[in-house]
């Protein structure tokens, strides 16, 4: 189990690598997606709280105020990472395989980014889809959806429900691996009291940040046997 999130460190030296030699490079114009992607560097390493114009710019080179030439305000700059997350989920999407495998490797994207990028996730939970790239982005995957042959209201429903799980399943990887700024001490993964807590002692090896992943396809298996059984009975 510990072999996945290795690859998920590597993944983030990557990302950080490829970051920060964009944020080096004082020499290139600058633009919305280079601004994006540095903001998104800086929450990687820093966290969502030490995100501001003045810091962002003295990592660019420029004035906080040229900045907004291209955001307005620190809510579009939210968006605007929002859409980097989301491109580098659609970049790695390939166009084989059943619609409701596409689906399916969407919302493992999704919850990719809480391993990721866990500071950028937990902004991007608390935003909506109003982007082009985003609205983009929903749009492919209801297109999905529609595709497998549900309906716009079963594709709402199951959308709504693999978004929440996948959220919930995002918080917890990011909770679970005290990455988030002032994070609470991981008490857990060595728990062992039974005589004062016995059912947590007894439930904790399988509680453990090794374990999160196979829980969340777990439960996704449940929901695509559920959307499974809903086509079929319409047939």
């Amino acid at each position: 189990m510990g072999k996945p999130r290795t690859l998920h460190c590597k993944a983030e030296k990557i990302h950080t690598s490829e970051q920060s030699k964009s944020v080096k490079n004082k020499n290139e114009p600058l633009d919305r997606d280079r601004i994006a992607r540095a903001a998104l560097a800086l929450i990687d390493e820093q966290g969502i709280d030490q995100l501001s114009m003045r810091k962002l710019g003295s990592m660019l080179g420029v004035e906080a105020m040229a900045l907004y030439h291209h955001f307005r305000n620190k809510a579009e700059l939210l968006d605007g990472i929002l859409d980097i997350v989301l491109e580098e989920v659609s970049a790695r999407l390939t166009p084989d395989g059943t619609p409701l495998e596409r689906v399916r490797r969407t919302f493992d994207g999704l919850r990719g980014i809480s391993i990721e990028h866990p500071h950028a996730f937990l902004s991007m939970v608390s935003r909506r889809f109003r982007t082009p790239v985003s609205l983009q982005f929903y749009e492919r995957l209801l297109q999905l959806f529609h595709e497998a042959g549900l309906t716009p209201e079963q594709s709402a429903r199951y959308y709504r429900m693999m978004a929440n799980f996948t959220t919930g399943a995002g918080l917890t990887e990011v909770g679970s691996r005290a990455r988030q700024p002032d994070a609470t001490p991981v008490i857990l993964e060595d728990f062992n009291r039974p005589g004062e807590f016995p059912r947590i002692t007894a439930a904790m090896p399988y509680l453990r940040v090794t374990e999160i992943g196979g829980i969340y396809q777990a439960g996704m298996d449940l929901l695509f046997a559920a959307l499974q059984a809903e086509l079929h009975s319409r047939r």
